[in-house]
């Protein structure tokens, strides 16, 4: 076994293990699991570190997703510390891993699936309502499909003999495409993130929406399997995801649930990396990988500090009323301010520079739909500045049982989330330059030559 195998296999072993581990001790699971966690972060860092720089999207997005698991192990509230809440978010964790670093059609496969697998039980992570579980399985069964006829076709199953090789034809490539709007909620199929994470558990939903299967399949295997058809019909889903972005962003300006409000914001956002990653462009491809981690982050904070006033405030929150929580939780109030305002674009923050990137990509493919992301994006930024209104102003009430802030663990996991888009803002060049290979490794996918395009080298 390589370096580079056995370092993949700890990353997604140890947290397998400490899944099962937390079934059978039910004991230290906080701690558990964020050793495990750890430890993928640490195997990460490695493999990243090795990865040629223009091969190394699936390293990034191992680091990017074992960090986001640690910190949400160490934020995730003592009343939600239960061994299948625990066993789920490693057992996700472990999936996820494995789809980002599989060459191989079945393993892949076999990862996309695992990762539902939480959540296809109400007695696990998953909602109640059925169209979550639909969309999962659906995703599941194109996937296979696809795969199925690629083997059928006597193509090799590995992901890098397969490059360029349009395995399948139209057919592959049409299920590939179901896969992604079923797993990433593009409209019309967007109703069943709203019911994920309304009903099910919140930080765990969180999770696996900022796995982005969606977008991690046209990053790695649409567009390097399929280049031609991806620059000949690539517009028709591009324009789809920049509808799906502006369309999320109107039905959010009308709910008052904010566990929907944050999962339509995060719809919203990840469709925009979709279109991104689908300009053709070096500025979009870039700005769609940058956009990937400040969605990841701010989302996964804004769960976060939700869930944490659920358990605090009662879970029977709204935002169809001001509820004055800022008196009672006035750090709390900053960091999802400065988080949710990072997402939706904030000059100063990380997100700024990413949305400046995409917006130009998208402007330069698609002159006309285009301008939906600039006016998605003003969008979300109305709907997050009125659910802060209504959570945290207002008069200051009385009744609650408790009435403590964040707490030192919490602050800490919630202020380096808060640095990272911040400090990300003030120097971009440094993540921004970390995306540039894997950039440049989707465009030569598409075009067989790799070149930056002369607005992406003023941006730097």
């Amino acid at each position: 076994m390589t370096y580079q195998a056995s370092l993949t296999a700890l990353a997604v072993g140890v947290p397998w293990c400490a899944a099962v581990a937390t079934v059978v001790i039910r004991r230290q699971l906080r701690a558990i699991a964020f050793w495990a966690s750890l430890v993928s972060v640490l195997a990460s860092v490695l493999l990243l570190r090795a990865a040629p720089s223009s091969q190394s999207l699936p390293e990034a997005l191992m680091l990017l997703y074992s960090c986001l698991t640690a910190g949400a192990t160490i934020a995730l509230p003592l009343r939600d510390c239960r061994s299948g809440t625990i066993s789920g978010i490693l057992f996700l964790l472990g999936s996820t891993l494995l789809a980002y670093s599989a060459d191989d059609l079945v393993v892949l496969l076999g990862a996309w699936i695992a990762s539902t697998i939480p959540f296809l039980f109400g007695r696990w992570l998953g909602a109640r309502t059925w169209r979550p579980r639909a969309a999962l399985l659906a995703s599941s069964g194109v996937l296979a499909a696809a795969i199925l006829l690629i083997a059928w076709s006597g193509h090799t199953l590995s992901i890098g003999g397969l490059t360029r090789q349009s395995p399948g034809g139209m057919a592959v490539f049409g299920l590939l495409v179901a896969a992604v709007v079923f797993r990433k909620g593009i409209c019309p199929l967007h109703a069943w993130v709203g019911d994920a994470a309304e009903d099910g558990d919140a930080i765990a939903t969180a999770l696996l929406l900022n796995g982005h299967f969606g977008a991690m399949l046209v990053a790695r295997l649409i567009v390097p399997l399929f280049p031609g058809t991806a620059r000949d019909l690539f517009p028709l889903l591009s324009h789809l995801a920049l509808a799906t972005a502006l369309y999320i962003a109107i039905r959010a300006l009308t709910e008052n649930s904010p566990r929907r409000l944050i999962a339509y914001l995060a719809l919203s956002q990840s469709a925009c990396i979709l279109a991104g990653l689908e300009s053709r462009t070096m500025e979009g491809v870039t700005g769609a990988l940058v956009h990937w981690c400040v969605v990841t982050t701010s989302t996964m904070g804004l769960f976060a500090i939700l869930r944490l006033l659920e358990v605090r405030f009662g879970e029977n929150l709204t935002a169809g009323e001001y509820l004055g929580l800022a008196q009672h939780a006035p750090r709390l109030a900053v960091f999802f301010l400065v988080l949710g305002l990072a997402l939706a674009g904030l000059p100063g923050t990380l997100s700024f520079c990413s949305q400046d990137l995409l917006i130009h990509g998208t402007l330069v493919s698609h002159p006309l739909t285009g301008l939906l992301l600039p006016a998605a994006t003003a969008m979300n930024a109305v709907t997050v500045f009125r659910l802060f209104t209504r959570l945290f102003l207002g008069k200051r009430r009385t009744g609650f049982t408790i009435l403590a802030d964040v707490l030192p663990r919490e602050r800490w996991i919630l202020t380096a989330a808060v640095l990272f888009v911040v400090a990300g803002g003030l120097f971009p060049n440094a993540i921004v330059a970390r995306w540039t290979g894997p950039a440049e490794a989707v465009q030569q996918a598409v075009y067989g030559t790799t070149h930056l395009a002369a607005r992406y080298r003023h941006a730097n």
